[in-house]
């Protein structure tokens, strides 16, 4: 059956079962502006997931919740956990906060969201396009600001118990209050199962710089001994998604001191233990021809991480009367990474042991400390000056690479004014310091305009920019795929790196220009959006080994939409669409891996007050791969049952992922088919 064929199918189905409450204009949220503002009155396009959607939703973790957002494209297929784009840009360019503050994730700029417990979450805020204006480094393609659950009654919190096809899931919250002091208490525990599929790899060793079979080798000795020892091809399981414990528990505390000062102090710990077979793109066998190592090509490989996470926040608010406030806050997190790569096949690779055919080994601490001061004077409704200094290090121990801690400053000043009755303006500058010598200013200025009461218009100019990390500038390891994989920094001669290569900041502007609206039953918004990227740091693969430049000019323009409507009491439809244009404008080439257009359907069928049934269709459309050829699109339907008890609060959920057991393109790995799960929470 054809692409467009499946969608339609998806799409029609998902109709005849008939989401959310219609969203609100004037949702209140803090991540454009870092103060309460109306969604409406911010410039840029925001999008917020209320506490509501997440309860009903039937998660686990951040990652399923964002995966039924329409405007993402979140890639969940692979062993290290979910990469997520927005606007067509990369996943690195996205900066995750919780409660405002600056998280970090792995040093290949992913960040693992199945590490987030859905039960700590009371809403997620989303802003699209360049944000360096108040968050500096990283906020190139947007931003996630995931608020957390507070304090609303003496005592309260929830338990949710989940089974699925490949997991089991607990969360529970806890929270409380009592005259000036509150508290909150959070768990989560996850237990999930691979998703593997049967593969056959085809083993090539290197001789001569020519790719052979084994049995093709030639020659005694040791290429004897290889022709021997190896099959030609093997039967292997690959996983798609890894095998994953995750363990998590937090909390936090909150005095006040008095109607002017209070403290808030949150910790968090996290353990992770992972395990995947994959196929490595190249691995060393403990065989040599002429001092060398003998290299093979596509063979089963296991990668094990076992992960730490530490978090200690803590944050002093000084606010003597309703228009001046300040707070202080100091982050402090330590990440302790320690991943091992192994081949089965190491009797047959000269090894004596499992153990002694350790690839790629990385074991690393990297350490954050963050120091925000953030001033608002509101001198009126419609006049109000927001000003902030950061002061960030990072300390970072590896046998990856070596550097000495790296340093970050900023300074940054915001107006909001509204110099007429319709006329909303923000804008802004900032100041950035890179203690390696790099240093960015950051403009923001964008407007709104009041048509009527219920429909407005926006624009907005904002920049962005991304400082090299770490490890594109001094990473010395064999990657899990089994290729050397070095920093701009780094020069070796064995592999034909011989040079020093400079790498400098990406930097972005965003200009965007949209239209909202609302009527009694039904809303409609619609952005106009083009990014330009200069200095946009690559990995490149130079065939024995990978590294990272400044490569090229970018360009990612288009439009996105979204429309909701409830026409009658017990039916709510939501539709968006997104049309991509990413291209490379040194060479005119197609972004890779970047869909030309993303669409989602979802509709919520009320059966009766308390039982709802919806369904969920994304379609991502074609992209081009890394050879420059176009894969083609793929559609998912996912249908979930919701049963709410009010009187007794209770409420249980059933879904299935993937009803239609599609496949996607196999450039973009492998998805789950047909993956059920059921669940209960139970609120006190």
């Amino acid at each position: 059956m054809g692409m467009r064929k499946t969608l339609f199918l998806s799409l029609a189905t998902s109709i005849c079962l008939c989401a959310n409450d219609i969203y609100e204009l004037d949702e209140i949220v803090t991540i454009g502006t870092k103060t309460k503002s109306s969604i409406s009155d911010l410039p840029m396009q925001t999008t917020v997931i209320t506490s509501e959607e997440i309860e009903n939703s039937g998660a686990s973790n951040v990652g399923e919740i964002l995966k039924d957002e329409g405007s993402i494209y979140l890639s969940t297929s692979g062993s290290n956990g979910a990469t997520m784009s927005i606007r067509g840009m990369a996943h690195g360019d996205t900066l995750y906060l919780i409660d405002g503050r600056r998280i970090t994730g792995e040093f290949s700029k992913t960040y693992e969201l199945d590490r987030i417990p859905a039960s700590m979450i009371e809403r997620i805020e989303i802003v699209k396009g360049s944000s360096s204006l108040l968050y500096g480094s990283d906020a190139m393609g947007g931003v996630i600001n995931i608020i957390t659950k507070k304090p609303t009654k003496d005592f309260g919190g929830n338990v949710q118990l989940m089974h699925g096809k490949n997991k089991n899931d607990i969360d529970f919250f806890v929270h409380g209050a009592k005259e000036k002091f509150s508290y909150r208490l959070y768990a989560n525990y996850l237990d999930r199962d691979a998703f593997t599929k049967k593969e056959t790899t085809d083993v090539k060793v290197m001789q001569g710089g020519v790719e052979k079979s084994p049995s093709n080798l030639t020659g005694g000795g040791n290429w004897a001994t290889l022709r021997s020892n190896l099959s030609d091809s093997y039967a292997v399981n690959h996983d798609y998604q890894g095998d994953l414990e995750l363990k998590t528990i937090g909390g936090g505390v909150t005095y006040l001191f008095s109607d002017a000062f209070t403290l808030d102090v949150d910790m968090s710990y996290l353990k992770e233990d992972k395990y995947s077979d994959s196929i490595s793109t190249i691995y060393q066998s403990n065989y040599t021809q002429n001092g060398n190592a003998i290299k093979v090509k596509y063979i089963p490989i296991e990668q094990m991480d076992d992960n730490e996470r530490y978090t200690l926040d803590s944050s002093l608010s000084y606010h003597p009367n309703e228009n001046f406030e300040v707070e202080y806050t100091f982050a402090y997190s330590r990440y302790e990474k320690s991943r091992k790569i192994y081949t089965s096949l190491w009797k047959e690779l000269g090894y004596a042991s499992k153990e002694d055919s350790l690839s790629s080994g990385n074991e690393s601490t990297i350490e954050h400390i963050n120091n925000d001061l953030l001033a608002t004077y509101t001198f009126s409704e419609t006049n109000r000056v927001l000003a902030g200094a950061e002061y960030r290090i990072t300390d970072v121990e590896s046998n990856a690479f070596s550097v000495d801690d790296r340093n970050y400053k900023a300074l940054f000043v915001q107006h909001e004014y509204r110099p007429f009755e319709k006329i909303g303006l923000v804008y802004g500058a900032r100041y950035d310091k890179d203690s390696i010598g790099e240093s960015e200013i950051s403009l923001s200025f964008g407007g709104t305009y009041d048509i009527t009461q219920n429909t407005k218009i926006k624009a907005n100019y904002s920049q962005g920019f991304r400082s090299p990390d770490d490890r594109e500038l001094y990473v010395d390891q064999t990657s899990p795929s089994g290729k050397k994989m070095l920093g701009s920094t780094v020069i070796d001669a064995t592999v034909g790196k011989t040079a020093i290569w400079d790498l400098k900041p990406e930097t972005s502007e965003t200009i965007e220009a949209g239209f909202l609206t609302k009527g009694d039953i039904w809303n409609f918004e619609f952005t106009l959006f083009k990014t330009d990227i200069d200095d946009r740091i690559t990995r490149l693969d130079y065939g024995s080994y990978m590294s990272f430049e400044n490569i090229s000019k970018s360009e990612i323009k288009g439009y996105e939409s979204s429309f909701a409507i409830m026409p009658i009491d017990d039916l709510m439809i939501k539709a968006t669409y997104s049309d991509i244009d990413a291209e490379n404008k040194t060479d005119g080439t197609q972004l890779q891996y970047t869909p030309e257009n993303l669409a989602s359907l979802t509709l919520s069928y009320f059966l009766r007050s308390d039982l709802e049934l919806r369904s969920i269709t994304k379609y991502v459309g074609e992209q081009t791969n890394s050879d420059d050829e176009k894969i083609g699109g793929f559609g998912i339907t996912n249908l979930k049952l919701i049963y709410t008890r009010a009187s007794s609060n209770m409420s249980f959920f059933a879904g299935v992922d993937n009803v239609f057991d599609k496949n996607i393109p196999e450039d973009l790995g492998a998805i789950e088919r047909s993956n059920y799960y059921i669940g209960m929470n139970y609120t006190f």
